[in-house]
């Protein structure tokens, strides 16, 4: 009897294992991972490698992989140069956003919205409004904003198994953008409406366990350009005028006054690079550093046209017409890499990828 009773409970614990197991795959999508890793271990001609006759918008970073986006899909490569999957659409406005290895793309004022991996489709929606806005969380979590009749906008939260967990019909501002954070288990929103002859912006937090919004911030005469979610569960929000910085219940935790109108700014957890000035001017071109606490902790300047900032929290990428600089997050050095002829880059875990008149091309920090 003992060991019948010894014999049934190894077979419930190992019963109980493999459950769990699945739970978790199924929980963290493990699968899709190691299709990523396989992907990624994919052998390619190398670099560089001819992007003729694509309009490209934008590299993405996918892990130590680069997705080029452009308007007619999205494309994705290693580090070998080998083409691991291509994502074809016919969006007339594409948006893109990556995150925990899976890549979302959509049409910004159509209906079409879809989530890729390295290797295949995971995930596609035909909007019943017109798409506003979406965002992708770093478990796969999906936010989406969308018109909708007798409202200002529909927002709906999806799982990284894209069921529907959490809606929110919008009646009183214009949502213009959205944010998930880092767990996917909470979200804010960018509101616009007015209030007499002002324009007021409304930071609008919600908590996927609670019914309620969590918060409305007023910021008036001020448009929120961008917001991000720290590891922390705070918001980093940057205006026209400001940098902010609030707690998930919605209080301000910092502020920081722009120098002046900014030329582009890179908002990412925990830093915030900010571009302005004139490059013929004397004083050329500033970019400014700030901590995840706003605070300003560096600067550097440069004389060339600034094309693009480019951070991953490691480094941060400056490419200007004619010169790339890579620089320290704090900015206290910042090294030309000698290429002149880069007009669009990303920084992709230890590498740099870039497209030049050749091509897409590699290189190691």
């Amino acid at each position: 009897f003992f060991r019948r009773a010894l014999g049934l409970l190894a077979a419930l614990l190992i019963a109980a294992a493999c459950l769990s197991a699945f739970a978790v795959i199924y929980q963290l999508d493990l699968r899709s991972g190691f299709e990523n890793v396989l992907a990624s271990m994919k052998r390619g001609p190398g670099f560089p490698v001819s992007l003729s006759e694509m309009n490209v918008h934008s590299l993405i970073p996918m892990g130590g992989d680069v997705a080029v986006f452009t308007s007619a899909g999205t494309y994705f490569y290693n580090t070998s140069g080998a083409r691991m999957n291509s994502c074809l659409t016919s969006y007339r406005t594409p948006q893109a956003k990556a995150a925990g290895g899976k890549l979302l793309t959509y049409d910004l004022g159509g209906n079409g919205l879809r989530v890729d991996n390295k290797a295949k489709n995971l995930y596609n929606e035909t909007a019943a409004g017109t798409l506003l806005a979406a965002d992708l969380s770093e478990t796969a979590a999906l936010a989406v904003v969308e018109t909708t009749p007798g409202a200002t906008a529909l927002v709906s939260a999806y799982n990284p198994r894209f069921e529907l967990m959490y809606s929110w019909t919008v009646q009183d501002s214009y949502i213009t953008g959205v944010s998930l954070s880092r767990r996917g288990e909470m979200m804010s929103c960018a509101g616009l409406t007015m209030e007499g002859q002002h324009i007021l912006s409304l930071l609008r937090i919600h908590h996927f366990d609670q019914d309620e919004e969590a918060a409305k911030v007023p910021l008036s005469d001020e448009v929120i350009a961008s917001m991000v979610w720290t590891d922390a569960g705070e918001i980093q929000v940057v205006t026209d005028k400001n940098l902010y910085l609030f707690s998930k219940e919605g209080e301000q935790l910092a502020k920081a006054a722009l120098p002046g109108q900014p030329i582009t700014f890179e908002n990412i957890p925990g830093a915030v690079y900010i571009a302005c000035g004139d490059h013929r001017d004397p004083g050329g071109i500033t970019v400014l550093a700030y901590d995840g606490s706003l605070k300003q902790v560096g600067s550097a300047s440069i004389s060339r046209r600034l094309l693009s900032l480019n951070a991953d929290g490691d480094h941060l990428l400056v490419l200007a017409e004619g010169e790339l600089y890579l620089a320290d997050p704090l900015l206290r050095e910042m090294k030309p890499r000698g290429r002149e002829d880069l007009y669009q880059v990303t920084l992709a875990g230890n590498h740099i990828y870039g497209l030049t008149p050749d091509g897409l091309i590699w290189d190691s920090l």
